[in-house]
């Protein structure tokens, strides 16, 4: 994974959480998009971080969680 799909990732959560209806999916997308600004700080620091990174998993929890709200 690299840096580049980060600061995509990080952009399209940001551009969701503005066009989510409910309050329950723009906290979910805010939640994200910091996920993977925290991500992007790592890297910052420790470029071997972006290897580490898996944002999958958390996409594929905030749809459960996302789901159990509604």
């Amino acid at each position: 994974m690299d840096l580049n799909y980060l600061f995509y990732r990080q952009q399209i959560e940001t551009s969701r959480a503005g066009a989510a209806s409910s309050a329950a999916a723009r906290k979910v997308h805010r939640q994200l998009a910091s996920e993977y600004a925290r991500k992007i700080g790592e890297a910052a620091v420790d470029p071997d971080a972006v290897a580490k990174a898996n944002p999958t998993m958390a996409v594929a929890m905030t749809a459960r969680e996302v789901g159990s709200e509604t």
